[in-house]
């Protein structure tokens, strides 16, 4: 009740609000948001580091594999959105190069300390950066606030969240930064076809390549190409809620206490890191990813009753068929190797 009164007044007072300005004040909103105190943990959904310890074991060992064939002395992680510091610890916990290790969190709100762990705020708070660094990503970019657009007989429209009896959609102009990110990255979809536009990705993106030299930026996250959207893909667009394990497509219920997300434009977001001078290394299933960067080895030395719940990570037919991981570099040639196939792959698959 809470966000709903925010919510009305402030449609009272502006109009109706954009899907961005709706979703900061259900997710982020300092008194009653759904991310008021960061990513909340086996709450609504589970995600790959709480699945089993070693997903982000085997990241860790991919960041210490690439600071020895760069051949540096130490390395910086940034990871975007970490929330507890689950992911976090798992890296950190497997890096052998602790001693020159550094690990930043930026995380909205949260400003502590865990170990080599420091929590920031923004990127704003980083100390400069040098050397070998590392952002991470994990189904970071899929849980920023978006605009909603709809392809109409008369061209795009904007989709905006209005109140009268309760909340209901309505269409409208395109907003000015809509349309502005819209003329630089170009979306194309069907007749009466929807979608999500992310335009903070270019602000959180503009913002990291201001303090990245020689750097890696890994995404793990659900995402789609152009081509899905031609073939129909997400006609009604993708925005879903997650309550208590459960997918619920009513994003005007349960305010505050819904996780509300979406699939991310890949395409968009390689558009905009391409233009601040980043290179694509690699797109792979998440599955395939950590066969490659070594997860299996790792597997053998669990406990069998371990070796279970780890399996799930690796299930072609699972979440980790679902997510994918992209590699970016800048000013950096050394290779990433979970986007490198190996030769054991096919007996991966049946286990």
């Amino acid at each position: 009740m809470v966000l709903e009164r925010k919510l009305r007044e402030r449609i009272k007072r502006e109009g109706p609000l954009t899907y961005e300005a709706f979703l900061d004040v259900i997710l982020y909103d300092e008194e009653a948001g759904y991310y008021r105190e960061g990513k909340r943990v086996r709450k609504d959904y589970y995600t790959s580091p709480e699945i089993h310890p070693i997903f982000g074991r085997t990241i860790g060992k991919c960041i210490e594999d690439l600071r020895v064939s760069c051949g540096r002395d130490k390395v910086t992680v940034i990871e975007l959105g970490g929330g507890s510091g689950l992911l976090a610890d798992q890296i950190v916990s497997s890096c052998n190069c602790r001693g020159s290790l550094e690990y930043f969190i930026v995380e909205h709100g949260r400003k502590k300390e865990m170990g080599e762990i420091v929590w920031v705020s923004d990127p704003g708070a980083l100390p400069p950066i040098g050397g070998l660094t590392v952002i991470v990503a994990n189904e970071f970019f899929d849980a920023l606030s978006f605009h909603r657009v709809v392809r109409t007989d008369e061209g795009l429209e904007e989709v905006y969240v209005d109140f009268t009896d309760g909340f209901a959609e309505l269409l409208g102009p395109l907003c000015p930064s809509v349309d502005a990110f819209l003329r630089a990255y170009p979306l194309f979809l069907n007749l009466h076809q929807s979608s999500e536009v992310t335009i903070r990705t270019a602000e959180i993106l503009s913002r990291m390549n201001g303090i990245a030299g020689e750097s890696l930026l890994l995404v793990f996250d659900y995402g789609y190409h152009a081509e899905d959207l031609a073939h129909g893909r997400f006609f009604d667009g993708s925005t879903i809620g997650y309550k208590e394990f459960r997918i619920r497509e009513n994003v005007f219920h349960d305010l505050g206490s819904m996780d509300i997300t979406h699939h991310v434009n890949f395409d968009h977001l390689e558009a905009i890191l391409q233009g601040f001078g980043w290179r694509k290394v690699g797109e792979i299933e998440q599955y395939r990813f950590l066969i490659n960067a070594g997860i299996l080895e790792q597997m053998m030395m669990l406990p069998e009753a371990e070796r279970v719940s780890a399996k799930a990570l690796i299930n072609p037919h699972g979440l980790g068929s679902m997510l994918s991981v992209l590699g970016f570099t800048k000013n950096l040639s050394c290779e990433m190797a979970g986007f490198r196939p190996k030769s054991f792959f096919s007996q991966a698959e049946k286990m």
